[in-house]
């Protein structure tokens, strides 16, 4: 029979496509944790040691007979403390620790063999550190064969997460907890896998994968401590409705540099920008920084473009490891540092778990609101929601003109984020930093980017033309041809099209959502563009007065007053400054444009009329040279 380090070791080893091939991947994943329990005489002999007891009596009311579950670390008890609390005993197996430092000696034998025989291996393997994977994994197993440290573990999970709503973790009793031996409140629930039982409770089982998600998207994106063994049997429904969190023996640990690497390839997902998501691979450490990426590009392109024709949202997260295989780990020389492997088994695990219960789930579409959220409003990510939004690479740090902003990214952001109620790190209600603030820091940091700004106030002009032109257009339309005009002539010939109008729906969606998110009590939601647009009206009028005063202070020799900024920031009146300018000058151009078109109109339709009257009479043509 094999040991427990071997059955851990095949759980991990199921997850390291870097490590073994397909095939091994595929029987590494029949391993299962289940196994039979140890002798019970035994367990209770190790238990009152370890608690200092000379009877069970000393501390407990009521203590199970036999196990209520057998894993291949312990075996859990329910019981009843003298003051009448439930709680759940885990013990460790006897003489684990010899068990465990056999099995990892024997396991790192088998590793030097797999080294001095590298040249049978496949080419993607054969310069990978077995040894040092085996070690790695080893001091893992050897962390949570210490209870004392999954009770520390789970008191630290409890502190990041514990706020989260619908989520339970349960309290641990560190003065009844040893090496071998922890206390924890016992939890009245069912599976999250029991998709009957959880509906007797009167409760939805996708309600509670939305929690598992949003908590996992928090441990994986925000804190980067998350919990590495998120099989089925360690997450149960309460009664109360609550998703509990079992078992936090394995825990790992992301650097934020690695966080921050990771939202950054999900923002180039969804611009499908393979050209830095090949460059990703290499920051988030898969790839050496001496391979050259240019050839991966259209090999994610290939693979990526079919699948992201639905919608990001609409893909896997096994989709994305399926193409980290497809591409880079069959072509390249590669390595998967220990704390992603326990990533990609998190989420791939938490996708089956979520499949499992809705065959049609789709969890990245349900992760996308936190991960919206987090990059509107976290100020860590603001270059990640510049590249979001606008367009244009490296150019559009250089020139507005190369650069395009995209409000439909903009409405997609504020309306996805609107369905994420998790506070953004230090944003917590209880420290007074509502969404309202954090979009007002947002815009006055966007603001100080000149390459934003120039972009922004580029795309806004134009907005604000064209429903100036459509105006215009629609009234003279009326005037050339009556009251009952639709106005289509008149705006044909002040320039308007079809994606002008497109672009204004956009912006009008995009103010709408935003102004539902800043303000709590509207008129009517829905009349937040109309009253953004007579907002501006007055500011245009304000600012022409302003520049006549300032013309006439020139004029005079007058000082003028200092600019509305600090530091070398833009202020309000520099912003209204750049979009008047901006708008006067599209509106000059739409003039002048116009009056040709009018003007060209006449005069092609007199020289018709005089083509006409001057017709031969045999009807034959005449051609001009």
């Amino acid at each position: 029979m094999l040991g427990p380090t071997f059955v851990k070791l095949g759980q991990s080893l199921s997850v390291r496509p870097d490590v073994l091939s397909e095939v091994f991947l595929h029987e590494f994943e029949q391993f299962q944790d289940s196994v039979a329990p140890f002798d019970h005489d035994e367990a209770m002999q190790m238990l009152l040691e370890d608690l200092g007891l000379r009877s069970l009596s000393e501390l407990f009311m009521e203590f199970g007979r036999a196990p209520v579950a057998a894993a291949s670390l312990g075996q859990v008890y329910r019981a009843r403390l003298t003051n009448g609390r439930e709680v759940a005993v885990k013990i460790q197996r006897p003489r684990l620790n010899e068990t465990v430092s056999l099995d990892v000696l024997v396991a790192r034998q088998l590793a030097k063999l797999l080294v001095s025989r590298r040249h049978m291996l496949p080419k993607g393997l054969q310069d990978n550190d077995f040894v040092g994977f085996v070690d790695a994994f080893g001091q893992r197993l050897f962390d949570e064969l210490n209870y004392d440290g999954e009770v520390k573990n789970a008191q630290r999970f409890q502190k990041l997460y514990g706020d989260q709503e619908k989520l339970k973790v349960p309290t641990v009793f560190p003065k009844l907890t040893t090496r071998r031996v922890i206390t924890m409140e016992w939890i009245d629930g069912v599976k999250l896998t029991d998709k009957a039982a959880i509906r007797k409770l009167g409760l939805d089982p996708l309600d509670f994968i939305t929690v598992n998600i949003e908590c996992t998207m928090r441990q994986l994106l925000e804190h980067g401590y998350f919990h590495a063994d998120p099989h089925p049997g360690n997450f149960f429904v309460t009664k109360r409705g609550e998703l509990c969190v079992l078992d936090f023996g394995l825990m790992s640990e992301m650097p934020k540099e690695s966080r921050l690497a990771l939202i950054q390839h999900i923002v180039h997902v969804v611009n499908r920008d393979y050209e830095g998501m090949a460059n990703d691979y290499v920051n988030l450490g898969f790839l050496s920084r001496d391979i050259d990426v240019r050839p991966i590009v259209p090999q994610l392109a290939a693979f990526f473009d079919p699948r992201l024709e639905a919608g990001v949202s609409a893909i896997s997260f096994k989709t994305i490891v399926d193409g980290l295989d497809e591409v880079i780990f069959k072509n390249y020389q590669f390595k998967v540092p220990a704390f992603y492997a326990l990533v990609f088994r998190s989420l791939v695990t938490l996708e089956g778990l979520a499949l499992t219960i809705d065959p049609n789930y789709k969890v990245l579409s349900a992760a996308y609101p936190y991960v919206a959220r987090r990059i509107l409003l976290d100020a860590e990510l603001r270059s990640s929601l510049v590249e979001l939004l606008v367009v244009g690479g490296e150019a559009a740090s250089r020139t507005a003109q190369a650069a395009s902003f995209r409000w439909d990214r903009a409405a997609n952001l504020l309306r996805e984020s609107s369905k994420s109620t998790v506070a953004i790190p230090g944003s917590k209600p209880s420290e007074g930093r509502s969404d309202t603030a954090l979009l007002l820091d947002l815009a006055s940091t966007l603001v100080e980017d000149d390459a934003f700004r120039r972009t922004l106030i580029s795309e806004l002009a134009s907005t604000a033309d064209v429903i100036i032109a459509d105006f215009i257009g629609a009234a003279v339309g009326r005037l050339v041809e009556g009251e009952g005009s639709t106005g289509e002539v008149g705006r044909r010939a002040v320039g308007l099209r079809g994606e002008d109008q497109e672009r204004v729906l956009k912006v009008r969606e995009t103010v709408d959502l935003l102004a539902e998110k800043v303000v709590n009590k509207l008129p009517s939601r829905e009349n937040a563009f109309e009253i953004a647009m007579q907002a501006a009206a007055s500011a245009a009028s304000g600012a022409a007065n302003q520049a006549l005063t300032s013309l006439q202070q020139s004029i005079l020799g007058q000082p003028q007053p200092e600019p509305d900024s600090k530091e070398g920031r833009p202020g309000v009146t520099d912003v209204a400054g750049e979009f008047f300018g901006q708008l006067g000058e599209r509106a000059a151009v739409r003039t002048l444009k116009s009056l040709a078109r009018l003007i060209g109109g006449e005069e092609s339709e007199e020289g018709s009329d005089r083509a006409s009257s001057s017709k031969p009479a045999s009807g034959r043509s005449s051609r001009k040279t």
